[in-house]
């Protein structure tokens, strides 16, 4: 009995915390992690210690010496597969790639976390002259054992903005740029891909190189991992501004992005195309054309050679020819383009126009003239840009008009285009 009275009090004591933790409504929150000690060495004094030659090297920072304590913040993310297996971190002085053998990273060394490195028992390298924090094995920089990590690593504090606090517009030979801007953040300013609209980001089997090519002409190459989830995604076309760790391979300059969001302000331009065209010359009058004649009257002619309208004035004749409406209210970048062969007349006697407010009655309606320079024996062409202000109307139309006599003008491949609008990728 005394064994059981002795059990039952447990078993009581136990349900009576149940219930009181059951009562507790406010959430669990993760002590902030602090670190207790304090940095000793810039990144810069860091990165002094090893002299970067003509291959690959390093130095080991002996466990038994004087502490080498670094401090800096996050400034890459492996979520989206990219800045495989390592972080990046960076101070006032530099930044150094610190390679950690996990492929979640993101999920402990949080973009704009500052941490606190011990680097006794490391080993500081460079791989094609980058530098690198790890261990040295297989003749170059390896990573550090996830398991083991903790050891040389501690979060510390809360999470910061994350910024570049470096812009660059042009891309000088490797050598050329300072050692502390490698392994940091940058931004590129005036940035198009070389191969925008074409490639995608990265080969699915091999991690990929693309060419940037900087507003001066200037070359950097954008590498991508395989492992990144946007490795499918096409480049973007345009001019715009990239984000991103610089590295360099030798005396190729290279740049890391994160994610897609680094990609910003792209804008990728929808092809042109045909909003108003005359596809059947032949049933032109019953779809829309309608003629205002004084004098010869314009008419169709289709045969094996040309397709078109066709006005020969034997008499005095002033006759127009004008569009249906178009409405390019949707639309920007809009031109109008067409043939004409006139022998033996002067361009006074023939004009082309567009108006936005057609009354019914040419003589009452705004017209506004496109220019054509040139009526020769031979077909040429006419391309006209039309002014923005005309584009918000639903009720564009064109027209053609001949005055005088004695000449023959004919018209085919009558074709507005425009873009339908455009996709900014920010």
């Amino acid at each position: 009995m005394k064994i059981f009275h002795k059990y039952s009090i447990i078993v009581l004591s136990f349900a009576l915390g149940l219930l009181m933790a059951s009562c507790n409504l406010e959430p669990d929150v993760a002590p902030m992690p602090f670190y207790d000690g304090e940095a000793n060495t810039t990144i810069a004094e860091l990165l002094a210690m090893h002299e970067i030659g003509s291959s690959d090297s390093y130095i080991h920072i002996p466990e038994d010496a004087e502490d080498i304590i670094i401090t800096g913040i996050v400034t890459t993310s492996d979520k989206h597969g990219n800045c495989y297996k390592y972080i990046n971190i960076e101070d006032e002085t530099g930044a150094i790639q610190i390679k950690i053998n996990s492929s979640t990273l993101y999920n402990k060394y949080r973009l704009g976390q500052r941490v606190f490195v011990k680097c006794n028992g490391l080993d500081l390298g460079d791989y094609r002259k980058l530098p690198q924090l790890g261990l040295w094995a297989n003749d170059k920089i390896e990573p550090i054992p996830s398991g083991k990590a903790h050891y040389y690593i501690f979060n510390h504090g809360p999470i910061q903005p994350v910024e570049p606090t470096i812009t660059m517009t042009s891309i000088p030979n490797a050598n050329a740029i300072p050692d502390s801007h490698y392994n940091r953040l940058v931004k590129l300013e005036g940035a198009t891909f070389v191969e925008g609209g074409i490639a995608t980001y990265c080969d699915p089997y091999a991690a990929t190189s693309h060419d940037i090519k900087m507003a001066d002409g200037t070359i950097i190459a954008m590498r991508t991992s395989n492992y990144a989830d946007f490795y499918n995604e096409l480049l973007p076309t345009g001019t715009g501004t990239i984000i991103g760790i610089l590295t360099r391979y030798n005396n190729n300059v290279q740049i890391v992005i994160r994610d897609l969001d680094d990609v910003q302000d792209f804008m990728t331009v929808i092809p042109s195309q045909t909003i108003f065209s005359v596809t059947d010359y032949n049933s032109a009058f019953e779809n829309g054309w309608t003629r205002v004649t004084s004098g010869s009257d314009w008419s169709t002619l289709v045969n094996s050679i040309f397709a078109g309208f066709v006005i020969n004035a034997n008499t005095q004749t002033d006759s127009w020819l004008i569009s249906p409406k178009i409405n390019l209210s949707s639309y920007t970048d809009v031109s109008l383009s067409f043939s004409h062969r006139a022998p033996n007349v002067g361009n006074n006697m023939l004009k082309c126009y567009y108006t936005t407010n057609y009354t019914g009655d040419v003589a009452s309606t705004n017209w506004n003239e496109v220019p054509i320079s040139e009526f020769e024996i031979t077909f040429l062409n006419v391309n006209f840009g039309i002014p923005e202000a005309a584009l918000v109307s639903p009720n564009f139309r064109i027209a053609f008009r001949y005055q005088g006599k004695g000449s023959m003008w004919a018209i085919n491949n009558i074709e507005i285009k425009g873009t339908a609008g455009s996709i900014y990728i920010k």
